[in-house]
């Protein structure tokens, strides 16, 4: 891994907190610690972290939330998968995208359908589709979470006993082999696991920086994916998964 994307995949393990040891990050990327001090060095620079004795935190504008700060994480990854979603959806389907910032990646590319329907609980989503006359859009309601721009709740659980859903995209944080998808807001994943339940396929989607990682909410098992999609997967994941997942796509 070069030293760019070593950096890009640091900047990734802050999604989940502000705050990251050298420790930590070495293990994780099997790299030493002098190597990443250096790169956390450089990012300082940049202006994206602050060094503090034994790590860094991470520098986040005030006026962005944490779903804005993904927004630029992993842009051509996750491009590439939404339009390998995309591929996977017919004229007429009804659809379900999760909150993540990628499942806003293929609502960005659904305006090409003459015929959708789309339920979501995510504000960034709606916001992409409500003016699009060829899309019916459901929106579940509920409490809003402004760090993520979504809704959840009980209210939100309600309304899912009327609908059927043809194939719904799921991601995360986190993909695991044993473990599946995983997440670490528990609302969120709460709502999502109920979508699992209810989509008569379920489609992941995860860049590969996500693999190996396992968070504290588990989102879907590896029994619950029809198709898992990813920009690259390693060719060992890849062994591991051909024979548990029906479909896996991804550039091997």
């Amino acid at each position: 891994m070069d030293a760019t994307k070593r950096r890009m995949k640091i900047l990734d393990m802050f999604q989940s907190q502000n705050t990251l040891k050298i420790s930590f990050i070495s293990k994780k990327l099997n790299v030493s610690r002098e190597t990443i001090r250096g790169d956390l060095s450089v990012l300082q620079d940049q202006g994206k972290v602050t060094l503090i004795r034994g790590g860094a935190i991470l520098i986040v504008s005030k006026d962005e939330t944490p779903y804005e700060k993904r927004l630029d994480f992993m842009v051509a990854e996750k491009n590439e998968i939404a339009e390998s979603f995309c591929n996977c959806i017919k004229e007429g389907d009804t659809i379900y995208l999760d909150f993540g910032t990628t499942s806003l990646f293929v609502a960005q590319k659904l305006h090409r359908f003459k015929k959708l329907t789309v339920v979501t609980n995510s504000l960034p989503i709606i916001n992409e589709l409500y003016k699009d006359d060829n899309i019916a859009l459901f929106v579940l309601g509920g409490r809003a979470r402004k760090n993520e721009g979504s809704f959840v709740g009980e209210i939100a659980h309600e309304y899912l006993d009327s609908l059927n859903i043809n194939i719904g995209f799921f991601s995360g944080g986190g993909f695991d082999t044993k473990v599946g998808l995983s997440n670490f807001s528990i609302d969120e994943s709460k709502l999502s696991r109920i979508f699992v339940k209810k989509c008569l396929k379920v489609a992941v989607g995860v860049d590969h920086s996500k693999f190996n990682q396992i968070y504290t909410q588990n989102v879907a098992s590896i029994e619950d994916i029809d198709i898992l999609i990813s920009d690259t997967i390693d060719r060992k994941i890849y062994k591991k998964l051909e024979d548990k997942i029906p479909e896996v796509i991804s550039r091997k």
